[in-house]
């Protein structure tokens, strides 16, 4: 195993009293990976409502082969994992490598050059994938990492097996949250060290892409950037900010000294969740949340 794999620990659990785990295959599995966190969400499908989630998250940077190590190491010790057979397996990928394309543009034979245009791609360590957006009439296309995709397809070997990218399942999880508005709508999502904005106006997609920063200075700035790219009135507009933020945190106060009206997005509607849930940010695990709007 990497080394740095030592680096992961649960950060957080819960369990719905009524949750049967050897019932998985009356059940989806949400599973969100990235270098630094890796979380698994599981879906009653009978109740339409989310049951368990597990969270596990590094100290310290992890290499993406370091992530896949200890996910392997987690069939021996995470109920949700030990099962094997699931009536769906839905994977979202955390990275940079990823384009989006107008569909009507899109030819599955040239997906790699696609991608090559915004990010190195390296054939040996990962596969191209594209995931399709009808109602924003545009396709993703990004990478899987090769060792990841194996794991998966052995380990899951009798469940439905899909993966999108972490961007992906935001914005089709905007999408469901948005109210038609006028105006042009910035959706944030912060994760450790990554910033992903989405600017949709009236169900169009106008803006999307994720972005890496090392300071306050950076993370405000890319998204004062997108709100002059947009037109948008850091004084006027609401911005709806998601993910690894709390209230009492440099970035949020970063965020209130230059945006007038910021607020905190909510859970999804449309899903149920246990009343185990209640004890979470509300804020909190959307990426996860959304792939159930990945259908």
């Amino acid at each position: 195993m990497d080394s740095f794999a030592a680096a992961f620990k649960q950060s957080q659990r819960v369990v719905d009293d009524a949750f049967d785990v050897s019932a998985s295959a009356n059940a989806h599995l949400y599973f969100c990976f990235g270098a630094h966190r890796l979380r698994l969400g599981v879906l009653d499908t009978e109740r339409n409502k989310f049951v368990a989630l597990e969270d596990y998250e590094s100290s310290r940077p992890v290499s993406v082969d370091g992530a896949i190590s200890y996910l392997e190491s987690l069939t021996a010790t995470s109920p949700i994992l030990q099962q094997k057979a699931w009536k769906a397996v839905r994977i979202a990928i955390k990275s940079q490598q990823f384009t989006l394309l107008p569909a009507t543009l899109f030819d599955v034979n040239a997906r790699e050059e696609y991608l090559q245009l915004n990010a190195e791609l390296d054939t040996s360590t990962e596969i191209v994938h594209d995931y399709a957006h009808p109602r924003l009439e545009l396709i993703n296309v990004f990478t899987v990492p090769t060792k990841l995709q194996a794991w998966a397809e052995g380990h899951f070997q009798t469940s439905e097996l899909e993966f999108v990218h972490q961007t992906s399942s935001l914005m089709e999880g905007f999408l469901h949250v948005a109210e038609r508005n006028t105006r042009p709508q910035l959706y944030v999502y912060v994760d450790k060290n990554y910033v992903t904005l989405v600017v949709l106006h009236e169900s169009r997609l106008e803006f999307c892409n994720s972005f890496y920063f090392s300071s306050q200075e950076d993370f405000i700035y890319y998204i004062l950037f997108v709100l002059q790219e947009k037109k948008m009135n850091p004084d006027q507009d609401n911005i709806y900010v998601w993910g690894e933020l709390l209230v009492h945190s440099e970035l949020f106060d970063v965020l209130r000294k230059y945006i007038r009206h910021v607020q905190f997005g909510k859970k999804p509607t449309g899903v149920g969740y246990s009343y185990r849930f209640d004890a979470l940010f509300e804020h909190r695990n959307f990426d996860m949340y959304s792939l159930h709007f990945c259908e």
